[in-house]
């Protein structure tokens, strides 16, 4: 079985969480989902330009800058008898749920396409030998030319399958999303093995150290391997600490919590995601956010989740014809949305549904859209953009700390980040 995991034109609305990865590449719970389609077969990404040239530089090199591992081979074998792929929308949301309806689709064989509303969500195809047959016609196009092709698989007449798959529609639905799957994908990993339950609620992979006096009010908590747990640290799971994470002492990591491979994790941390080898080991309140790779977070650093009305909180967009668009999230508790490579100041206070564009720089009380590259802190009252340059600079000193060493696709990455919208 073959799996292609593909970024359809929607792919965008999920904003800076999505700027710099795959959307399949996003952590919710404490899975992607490539690693969930993983347990199908090889995974193939087809993703958008400048990360599709990140991935390619980096074959058989260094995972990926947000952490991810590499795709399988680059094309998908054929067979004359047909091989089974399964295509499966980037925007699924990754949940045990879900990998067992697509494992039920494989079981059963069958062609078919499952639909969240308009948007093909998944289909299994049994394209033929190359340049033959129309699944292979379709699956070729997707491959080729990008998500975008997967209308094409409308001319195929596969038949419909019922499955309730969900995906994810704007950025803050990966909070929603990560709270309704944290605690399914926690008795995944445990019930995978390599756990040892070292007291109720605790399940510690070999490996991780946990110091005495830790307190665990209750589980489950999963910690991975190389993780380190400092002293008088106060759990309430679900939580996941991942592996090579480091959490300070005194820190209180509340239900929902995920600290992503190799983060630092201080403070009090609630129903948020750190994606992998981003810092907060200070004291500050990070609570329903979602922190991208390589960000940084100084001391102080807090986030609102609540607005002083109680009421649901909005998002409010500029239109490219000036014009403002309010998204009402329907959700009363919602922090920061944080894209990767960003730096906070000292006592940063971030609003409720403050969105932080790539390689952004903030401090004080940055406003609820910081494009990215912006640096508040240099340029005077307005600020000023850095350039793909000064922020590899800062990336290269962060990776070196993480044992890593910096590439030239890391650098074009950052160039295409920062390159005019559509140049990338």
């Amino acid at each position: 079985m073959n799996v292609v995991v593909f970024e359809d034109r929607t792919v965008t609305r999920l904003g800076v969480v999505v700027a710099a990865r795959p959307a399949c590449d996003v952590t919710i719970g404490s899975h992607t989902l490539f690693e969930l389609l993983g347990h199908l077969g090889p995974v193939r990404r087809i993703v958008r330009p400048h990360l599709a040239r990140h991935l390619a530089a980096l074959t058989g090199g260094r995972i990926a800058i947000w952490g991810g591992a590499a795709d399988a081979a680059p094309a998908p074998p054929a067979s004359t008898h047909g091989a089974p792929t399964l295509l499966v929308n980037a925007r699924l949301m990754p949940s045990r749920g879900h990998l067992v309806a697509l494992r039920s689709i494989v079981e059963a064989g069958r062609r078919c396409v499952v639909r969240a509303g308009q948007d093909v969500a998944a289909a299994l195809l049994h394209p033929a030998a190359a340049g033959h047959g129309a699944d292979r016609a379709v699956l070729d196009a997707v491959i080729e030319r990008g998500g975008d092709a997967i209308d094409g698989i409308d001319t195929v007449a596969l038949p419909e399958h019922a499955a309730a798959l969900t995906l994810l529609e704007q950025m803050h639905d990966v909070v929603s999303a990560h709270e309704a799957v944290l605690a399914d994908s926690l008795a995944l990993r445990i019930d995978g093995g390599g756990y040892a339950e070292i007291r109720p609620g605790l399940f510690v992979a070999e490996g991780a150290t946990v110091a005495d006096w830790v307190a665990v009010r209750r589980g489950p908590v999963v910690v991975d391997r190389g993780a380190d747990v400092g002293p008088f640290v106060c759990l309430d799971g679900p939580a996941w600490i991942g592996p090579d994470a480091r959490i300070s002492p005194h820190a209180w990591l509340r239900a929902g919590a995920a600290i992503g491979r190799a983060c630092r994790a201080g403070g009090e941390v609630e129903a948020s995601v750190m994606e992998p080898f981003s810092n907060k080991p200070h004291d500050g309140y990070l609570g329903h956010s979602h922190i991208g790779s390589w960000t940084n977070l100084a001391a102080g650093t807090i986030t609102g989740n609540l607005k002083v009305t109680y009421g649901p909180v909005r998002l409010h967009d500029l239109l490219p014809d000036g014009s403002r668009v309010t998204i009402n999230t329907g959700r009363q508790f919602l922090g920061a949305l944080v894209g990767d490579f960003v730096k906070s100041a000292v006592n940063t206070s971030l609003a409720c549904g403050t969105r932080i564009g790539v390689a952004a720089t903030v401090g004080g009380n940055p406003p609820e859209l910081v494009p990215a590259f912006h640096n508040m802190l240099v340029g005077g009252p307005g600020g000023s953009r850095a350039t793909a340059e000064q922020a590899a600079t800062i990336l290269e000193r962060m990776m070196a700390r993480r044992g890593l060493e910096m590439q030239r696709a890391d650098r074009d990455l950052l160039a295409a980040l920062a390159a005019p919208a559509g140049a990338a």
